[in-house]
């Protein structure tokens, strides 16, 4: 046993104990093994994001109608579009065009309910001219290659496949609007 100066006793003087090899190499093992589990509940977080972005979505449309509704109900059918069950109603500053009652299925339709959605300035009613905002992408109807059925709707265009990550809005004219979340391509 050795005395050093300051009073403390060891075994072998000058040398202090540390990890060994067989130690740093558990360790390392442990954090590989820790890593390689929580890694992809990580690496799949886009994913739940677009699907949640799209649910979230879908409830903003579905409120956008029921505003729309509730306006015509309120206040008339608006004012004429020219065609016949046609009209257009103000909506906090939009003209939203609607079709007997309920939004139509172009971007200044549907596509106009959401509060801050771009609407050109150009008609958009038969236009298949997509318009891009808020991080999505709205087709109006006819677009089959772009919405499911070609229906209305919208889209991330960065999902895995676009198509199957969308809001679908159903509507002829008559009945009530089907608001369909399509979140397997997300």
């Amino acid at each position: 046993m050795y005395r050093h100066s300051t009073g403390i006793r060891t075994l072998h003087p000058g040398r202090t104990r540390g990890f060994t090899l067989i130690e740093l190499i558990v360790v390392i093992v442990i954090l590989g093994v820790l890593s390689a589990v929580a890694l992809p509940k990580f690496a799949d977080l886009g994913s739940d994001a677009r699907k949640a972005s799209i649910q979230a979505l879908a409830g903003s449309v579905n409120t956008g109608i029921q505003m729309v509704r509730s306006l015509t109900a309120l206040r008339g059918a608006g004012s004429p579009a020219g065609i016949v069950n046609l009209t257009f109603v103000d909506m906090e500053g939009t003209r939203v065009r609607v079709w007997s009652g309920y939004p139509d299925r172009w971007c200044d339709g549907v596509g106009a309910v959401l509060q801050d959605a771009p609407v050109p300035t150009t008609t958009c009613y038969l236009n298949a001219t997509p318009v891009e905002g808020n991080g999505y992408t709205f087709y109006g109807y006819g677009n089959g290659t772009k919405i499911p059925n070609g229906d209305a709707g919208w889209r991330i265009e960065a999902a895995p496949d676009p198509k199957n990550c969308s809001v679908q809005y159903t509507y002829n004219g008559t009945g009530v609007p089907i608001v369909k979340v399509n979140n397997s391509g997300c």
